[in-house]
């Protein structure tokens, strides 16, 4: 089970003071990318020369044209404009100056109303609802502005994070993949220096026509480390295949092999180890392939071997090949116990045994299929398994004939 990686800066504090923190943090962020001259506090002073600009300007049409029905139209266009690059504060500001001046220079001039009459109220009331719908329409478009920008803060803060733990956990798995690797490599020597010298004490007590009493389990003993040693020695292989594969320096030597005689090589090496019924079909003609007959022969004897080892000792083990038109397929099936529908996939990555394997007796470390996915895929093929609970399973490995 992977554990979650926590920040050793927010460990202990409560969620909702970091998520106010980050708020603040992003307001900061949103708040910087605004130029200064776009700072709505600029805006409010500039409200004042604006109005008065467009003031003066009505004032020169006024009495430039003859007919000057919309005294208001200039004002309006500077609350757009200072809503546009203020927002809603500034632009309410402006409103209100705009509303003042038409009403002191235009509307008492022509018909000496104020803003105390209805009069006045309905020929201003025009221009001051515009005004703040404009305010109204400047601010939804500065908080969607705000919270898209937010947003964009945010997912860009979490990309950060979730690089920066990726860089962590591929560094961790780099540490992890050299001492897998050095520790292997050290383990190799001593176990091939048990296996071999109880090996050698195995064939001088067998000589021996009849031991002493003190030696009596020495020989079953000795039987025992060389069975034990083999297993250890076949793990230390496995993950130095891991290691090579993870550290990308596992390289294929391709050439023509009949793939006819690497299937019967492994399975009767499988036959005579295990002494169980693995039956094999082939094709009667030479089935020639640009493979590493090494590695493919890996594959089909860890294929065969956990078929096996998970199926009953009466039940046959079927091995075949199948000719397509574009590929080959090798079939291995068992009529074992099964593998459930979720399982099928999860079997195939790096340590994982089904919950009924685990159960058993029956040794593993979860490294096989693993291994034999990455060579079959290097060989441009593909393995997958098809099984019902009860009824065994069927491994399928295709490869390219091309």
């Amino acid at each position: 089970m992977r554990a979650t990686p926590i920040d050793p800066k927010r460990e202990g504090r409560p969620v909702v003071l970091v998520r106010l923190q980050q708020v603040a943090k992003l307001r900061r962020h949103y708040i910087a990318q605004i130029p200064r001259w776009r700072q709505p506090l600029i805006g409010y002073f500039l409200s004042f020369p604006f109005v008065a600009i467009a003031l003066i300007l009505t004032l020169l049409l006024k009495m430039t044209l003859t007919h000057f029905y919309f005294p208001g139209a200039l004002m309006l266009l500077t609350i757009v404009l200072v809503a546009f690059i203020w927002g809603v504060g500034p632009a309410l500001l402006s409103v209100i100056l705009s509303t003042l001046a038409l009403d002191y220079f235009f509307i008492p001039s022509s018909e000496q109303l104020s803003l105390q009459s209805w009069d006045g109220v309905a020929q201003i009331l025009p221009f001051f609802l515009i005004g703040i719908i404009v305010a109204i329409i400047s601010g939804q478009r500065e908080a969607a502005r705000r919270r898209a920008l937010f947003a964009e803060l945010a997912l860009k803060e979490r990309a950060d994070e979730l690089e920066e733990t990726n860089q962590e956990l591929k560094e961790v798995n780099q540490v992890k993949d050299q001492f897998i690797s050095m520790a292997s490599h050290e383990l190799k020597t001593p176990i091939t220096t048990i296996r071999g010298q109880a090996e050698i004490t195995l064939r001088r007590l067998s000589r021996q026509k009849e031991l002493p009493e003190e030696l009596a389990g020495v020989s079953h003993a000795l039987e025992q480390i060389d069975e034990q040693t083999l297993r250890l020695n076949a793990l230390v292989d496995d993950l130095l295949d891991l290691s090579s594969i993870r550290a990308g320096k596992m390289k294929l030597r391709l050439s023509n092999f009949d793939l006819r005689e690497v299937c019967q090589s492994a399975v009767e090496e499988q036959r005579l180890l295990t002494g169980r019924n693995i039956e094999l079909e082939q094709p009667g003609t030479p089935v020639m392939l640009n493979v590493d007959s090494e590695r493919l022969s890996q594959v089909i004897t860890n294929l065969v071997n956990n078929a096996v080892k998970y199926s009953p000792e009466t039940s046959p083990i079927k091995v075949s090949m199948e000719m397509q038109e574009k590929t080959i397929r090798l079939v291995v099936q068992d009529y074992g116990q099964g593998i459930s529908k979720e399982q099928q996939t999860l079997i195939f990555e790096t340590f994982y045994r089904t919950p009924d394997a685990q159960a058993s007796k029956k040794n593993g470390w979860g490294l096989g299929l693993a291994i034999c996915k990455d060579i079959v895929e290097r060989h441009g093929g593909r393995i997958w398994c098809e099984s019902r609970v009860g009824e065994g399973s069927t491994f399928y490995v295709e490869l390219p004939r091309g």
